[in-house]
């Protein structure tokens, strides 16, 4: 962010501003960020723009107004960022359904005629949780295990944490293994993976709570008893041995109706053969 604040400010340094901007500075993840700009007693004002700059990234134009073709947004953005005011003196856009990927710096400008642009920035930083995910599968041993696995995706980075029957897990009692990814989009994504004993946890529910900030999300995981895992092991056996009887089945009708025609050819081959050598037998099969 404060490589932002070093472009935008390069960009409107070269003309002072009388603009009053407001707007949030903050958005939670999913929710909607409004931007606002005036400029008082503006006069000459032939067009109004609201532009992003992210770093390493070139400046790009969100949304104009004119007075020719009015309120329009980039085709790019259309559904994403929406007027709510449009005028000459005032403007106000909203960027709706915000992810990581809109933090950025945006610049209203207008442009005034004959003095030039006025610009004024506004930076904004999304925070929260963007998604939470759990799985549970067996151990890879032969120990009656099972490992329970939480990944969740945010900024600040998310602190994850395993509760059993609403009570905090002592971790140091079993196996865990923690990493943290950074994303292309500035968020961060943490994974926990942690081995418990079946005999302890399973019918039991687990909870995998993620905290980023002040945001707070949770992940429930309902581990199966052994009578469903015997269950779910007596249907695949089911369906296996099925599977291998219709095959060898098949293969007994393909055998017997390849022999049988086999024996059919060699009949009256030798029907054939027999009439030719002996025409008493020719007239006889008429």
């Amino acid at each position: 962010m404060l490589c932002l604040l070093i472009i935008s400010s390069f960009i409107t340094g070269a003309y002072p501003s009388d603009i009053l901007a407001q707007g949030d500075k903050t958005a939670l993840f999913g929710q909607d960020a409004s931007l606002s700009c005036a400029l008082p007693n503006a006069s000459g004002v032939k067009q109004v723009t609201w532009q992003r700059v992210r770093a390493d990234e070139r400046v790009q134009t969100l949304a104009t107004f004119s007075e020719r073709f009015k309120d329009h947004v980039d085709y790019q953005y259309v559904g994403k960022v929406n007027f709510t005011v449009a005028s000459f003196n005032s403007t106000s856009i909203v960027i709706k359904n915000v992810t990581f990927e809109d933090e950025a710096c945006y610049i209203c400008s207008f442009q005034v005629y004959p003095v030039g642009p006025k610009r004024e920035t506004l930076c904004l930083t999304i925070k929260g949780i963007s998604e939470i995910t759990a799985t549970v599968s067996p151990a890879p041993n032969s120990e009656p295990n099972i490992t329970v696995s939480c990944s969740a995706t945010g900024k600040p980075t998310p602190i994850l944490k395993w509760k059993s029957t609403e009570k905090e897990l002592n971790l140091k009692l079993f196996r865990s293994h923690n990493f943290t990814a950074l994303n292309n989009d500035s968020s961060s994504t943490t994974t926990s993976n942690l081995t418990l004993p079946m005999s302890k946890f399973q019918g039991k529910y687990l909870e995998c709570v993620a905290e980023s900030g002040s945001v707070e999300d949770s992940f429930p995981i309902h581990v199966l008893g052994d009578d469903k895992v015997n269950n779910v092991t007596s249907r695949n056996n089911i369906i296996t041995i099925s599977v291998i009887i219709l095959v060898i089945f098949s293969i007994v009708i393909i055998t017997v109706i390849f022999f049988h025609t086999r024996l059919n050819g060699a009949i009256s081959r030798m029907k054939s053969t027999c009439a030719a050598s002996d025409p008493s037998l020719k007239q006889l099969e008429y």
